[in-house]
């Protein structure tokens, strides 16, 4: 147990929490697998005695998710290849839902999968029967990429560029291909594009896109409007938004092109905006969802009811509803479901930020949802079974205004108590001195 805990339990002990409130937190706290971190999963939104019991039960049932996990089968060879993707960081369905595109990050390319997913009474299954790789002058550090259409894919790269690609034709002989790009959208000053991470991309018209991508590193996100099938022109480029950004690491477009999600990693939380004329790089968020620690992939489903969000710093994927005609407002996340056992997850974290899913995506038939990330390239969940989970109910969570003024107190004695720790270790180097 670190002393974080101690302290965080010390501290709530001194203001004289219920004990039911205590054992909400060592659920939170424990039970998610982040023992070394003052890891909030759940608990800090849970309010007075009534229906904390309940809650308890329902926060068991959710943090044990993994059983919800679907088998995937593949040939040695695809099986070969999943293997050595290395570090991954993004992944996406094609429009269609019959391939994958996984971005393998140290590896420098992208692995496209050939992908059946069947759906009936007595379950859910999916078979990878091919894959290609990718590789391509343009990919330098690629960590996001988003479908154009069912043959052509943008990659966001690190190291300076989005590239757009066209991809080889399904059951080409060749599993490893090197790609030119058709266009780049280059980091110079007329493209504005500066450690590009991730991107999406929505169709305005029959030719014509709005490509998002967030700049990882300059804390800005631009919007660029694609125009072409068989080649592509750039028709506008333009930083699209940058108030209270800070590392901003996914991006999500709902169906209907209305509401733009971002993962903003450096608050812990995604912010949404409404997609109208009048947004600018001053817009504040519309809506905000917290309680994730270190939000990555972000997606909507496609029906618009619920928004599902990666935890890079915890094994979990978090489920948010709209409770509303819009996502306008501060929301907690309504379920959280595990994607990683606790021996794998512990493998990835090297730091923080770092050990649970990155990327994630669902197909549109809303079946299955995939998570990639370090040391699990690929795994496969039934959507339909996880968002009809017991939830808490949205009655009871409105219940917790007295819970989160405990809970600022209990913050304000933690840094109170770090700003203590931090003086006393100054003194004593001056005492050393």
């Amino acid at each position: 147990m670190g002393p974080a805990i101690f302290e965080l339990l010390g501290a709530a002990r001194s203001l004289i929490f219920p004990q039911s409130l205590l054992r909400l937190l060592h659920v939170s706290l424990f039970d998610s697998g982040t023992r070394r971190d003052k890891t909030f999963v759940y608990a800090p939104q849970f309010g007075d005695d009534n229906g904390e019991g309940e809650a308890l039960e329902i926060l068991k049932k959710n943090l044990l998710g993994h059983q919800q996990e679907i088998e995937f089968t593949a040939s040695q060879e695809v099986l070969g290849v999943l293997m050595d993707m290395g570090r991954t960081e993004d992944v996406k369905f094609s429009p269609s839902n019959r391939q994958l595109a996984v971005v393998a990050f140290a590896k420098k390319k992208i692995v496209v999968f050939d992908v059946q997913i069947t759906a009936s009474t007595s379950g859910k299954s999916v078979r990878l029967t091919d894959a290609i790789e990718i590789t391509s002058a343009s990919l330098k550090e690629p960590h996001g990429l988003a479908f154009i259409d069912d043959t052509t894919i943008i990659v966001a790269n690190r190291g300076g560029v989005a590239s757009i690609l066209r991809l080889p034709a399904r059951g080409t002989l060749d599993k490893k291909v090197e790609l030119p790009a058709l266009l780049t959208i280059g980091g110079d000053q007329a493209h504005q594009l500066n450690t590009p991470g991730s991107v999406s991309v929505s169709r305005i018209d029959q030719n014509q896109y709005e490509v998002l991508i967030c700049n990882n590193y300059v804390n800005y996100v631009t919007r660029h409007i694609l125009e072409g099938s068989d080649t592509y022109v750039l028709k506008n480029n333009e930083i699209l938004l940058s108030e209270g950004l800070s590392v901003p690491d996914g991006v999500a477009v709902n169906k209907d092109s209305r509401w733009i999600a971002i993962s903003n990693h450096d608050t812990h939380s995604v912010f949404l905006y409404e997609n109208t004329p009048q947004l600018n790089r001053h817009s504040v968020p519309d809506g905000i969802l917290r309680n994730v620690n270190f939000p990555h992939g972000v997606r909507f489903t496609p029906d618009d009811n619920f928004v599902l969000v990666a935890d890079a710093g915890a094994p979990y994927v978090n489920i948010y509803e709209k409770d509303g005609a819009s996502w306008r407002g501060v929301r907690d996340p309504v379920s959280t479901f595990r994607v990683l056992d606790e021996r794998t997850y512990r493998r990835g974290r090297y730091n923080p930020a770092e050990g649970g899913p990155k990327g994630i995506d669902i197909d549109g038939d809303m079946n299955v949802l995939v998570a990639t990330c370090d040391h699990q390239a690929l795994a496969f969940f039934d959507l339909t079974t996880l968002l009809k989970r017991q939830r808490i109910s949205m009655d009871w969570r409105k219940k917790s205004i007295g819970w989160r003024a405990e809970r600022m107190r209990v913050q304000l004695l933690l840094r109170a108590e770090r700003m203590k720790a931090r003086v006393q270790r100054r003194l004593r180097r001056l005492i050393h001195a």
